[in-house]
């Protein structure tokens, strides 16, 4: 089916994301981090550099914290993932720190001027308390807005879009183009997702649930599964690195989710950070103009929808 060892990887991480879209930790540690929080932020004694080979690319002019100067001076950032694939992994091979997040990180810290990505690889669920605690600088991996998460964290300009995907056999042999059209078939998802619900809520489809994107799959080749729903940028960058896997996406499909900003691929940060958020804001605005976020995302097999 494929290489044993990214097959491996691949089921260890993406087990962590289930509720990539809702998750926030509560209780406690939570709790007592984001009563330790600054208020009101220090005014900096310098303003951050920048790599000036970058043509026209600027940093505003900061009359707020010195979080980004902080790190600059010191050397390295400090970031948390769940090494979740495509997303934000430390590779098995090499250790590097790549994926889809994991590229554009690198290039903003590039321009930023800061040499070293420290990565520390954490539940998904302890990300934010990790964060409100002081023990990373950033959330380096793909999270999303959502109500509960700004009361505590801030969030980095938009990166790129992503909802589910439909994925079918290589050639959509049943001409699938909605889940409507799997009456008297069967669908997968991952168990305990919203794409499980919305399975089980279509008259005539009948689910079946699964632990692993790479058995729901392998099923889909083998014939045992008719279609699946799917994060749409992991179906798509397994299709890419797997080219002789017989499955495809649905192009036709429309996804559940609404392409708008609270959709979007975001990072998180302390509120108190507001000069490394900024930082972080003109460097992906930046590579957004100039074409680089695309070259990234066509990396990772993603496309104009994503943008």
């Amino acid at each position: 089916m494929s290489d044993p060892t990214k097959t491996d990887a691949l089921q260890a991480s993406i087990n962590a994301r289930l509720s990539r879209r809702g998750f926030l930790a509560t209780g406690g540690a939570a709790g007592a981090a984001v009563a330790t929080l600054a208020v009101g932020p220090a005014h900096a004694a310098t303003q951050p550099t920048y790599d000036t080979s970058y043509e026209n690319f600027t940093l505003p002019k900061f009359d707020a914290d010195d979080s980004l100067v902080k790190i600059q001076k010191k050397g390295e950032l400090v970031l948390c993932t769940s090494n979740d694939w495509p997303y934000s992994f430390l590779d098995p091979q090499t250790k590097e720190f790549t994926g889809i997040d994991g590229d554009i990180i690198k290039a903003v810290a590039k321009m930023l001027n800061i040499p070293k990505i420290k990565v520390e690889t954490v539940p998904f669920d302890g990300m934010i308390p990790g964060l409100l605690d002081g023990r990373f600088d950033m959330v380096g991996d793909s999270i999303h807005y959502t109500l509960k998460r700004a009361k505590v964290i801030e969030f980095s300009f938009p990166t790129y879009f992503y909802a589910e995907g439909l994925v079918v056999a290589k050639g959509n042999p049943l001409k699938v183009t909605k889940l409507a059209d799997l009456k008297g078939k069967n669908c997968g998802a991952l168990l305990g997702t919203n794409y499980a619900e919305w399975i089980q809520a279509t008259p005539g489809v009948t689910f079946t649930g699964y632990k692993t994107w790479p058995a729901m799959a392998q099923d889909i080749q083998n014939g045992r599964l008719d279609a699946a729903l799917h994060d749409q940028p992991i179906i798509a960058a397994t299709i890419a690195e797997h080219k002789d896997w017989p499955i495809e996406l649905v192009e036709a499909y429309v996804p559940a989710q609404a392409k708008n900003p609270a959709g979007y691929s975001v990072y998180g940060f302390r509120q108190g950070d507001v000069q490394l958020r900024t930082g972080f804001a003109s460097a992906i605005m930046y590579l957004q103009d100039r074409g680089e976020m695309a070259k990234i995302l066509t990396k990772w097999g993603l496309g104009a929808v994503n943008n």
